[in-house]
């Protein structure tokens, strides 16, 4: 509402009348050429009300059932992971396999056995070539995720259970060639290693209970969380923890 003056045509007399104006406002460029052109009429002491009406309905279906199913695994599955470009899905099982499924038409691609316990974690490298799996032994094995069959080579990587995995990222690794990961245990430890040499080029070492978490960060760090309720942060080139 604005106040505007009226001069009565029979009297003469002025009169200041307050005049309901309605304005669309749709968009940030409509708010804020009214809120230049009445900016002497709206106060910050008092709340300016906005009438508004939705200009589309939307009605959404809620999901009421499922869209496929992938079957395959014996036993509980107990990680999955997308492939970088988001064309395959992998998973791991009691079962002790590492299965390869195309997201797309819902099938298996490949099976792979190698595994003598329970696979608990999953990795891809960031350029989707190689493929990394943890279990409950301590056991990492490297696999080709393109074709399946034997794994590319076997690590006992740490003396309990292995609780996550992460690839170094392809922009900070040396010649984007992707062959570092890290590695986190239950027997409190992480390490770094290269996929290429199988062979362990850090171990981190500072924590006081398991270590159920590890992340690569994009800036030469690897952060790492502990059951002894500490986040610790490594330098991933020198093994150097903060």
């Amino acid at each position: 509402s604005k106040t505007t003056q009226f001069i009565d045509p029979a009297t003469g007399e002025r009169e200041n009348r307050t005049v309901e104006e309605e304005i669309d406002i749709t968009d940030h460029a409509s708010l804020k050429s009214f809120l230049k052109q009445y900016r002497e009429h709206v106060s910050a002491e008092r709340t300016l009300e906005l009438t508004y009406q939705p200009l589309a309905l939307f009605k959404v279906r809620p999901v009421t059932r499922c869209t496929d199913t992938l079957p395959g695994h014996t036993e509980a599955i107990l990680h999955v992971s997308y492939s970088p470009d988001g064309r395959h899905l992998a998973s791991g099982g009691g079962d002790t396999t590492v299965r390869f499924w195309d997201v797309n038409t819902c099938t298996p691609r490949h099976t792979c056995r190698g595994h003598r316990d329970h696979v608990l974690c999953t990795a891809w490298s960031p350029d989707g070539t190689r493929f990394a799996s943890g279990d409950k032994r301590g056991y990492i094995l490297l696999w080709d995720p393109t074709r399946g069959g034997d794994a590319l080579g076997t690590v006992r990587g740490h003396t309990k259970w292995i609780t996550g995995m992460a690839w170094e990222p392809m922009h900070s690794s040396e010649g984007g060639m992707c062959e570092r990961l890290v590695t986190s245990s239950k027997d409190s430890l992480a390490k770094v290693w290269n996929a290429r040499t199988k062979r362990c080029e850090a171990t981190l070492a500072g924590h006081l209970d398991s270590v159920e978490s590890v992340k690569w960060g994009g800036e030469g760090l690897i952060y790492t969380a502990s059951r002894d309720r500490t986040i610790k942060v490594w330098n991933a080139s020198e093994g150097e923890g903060k």
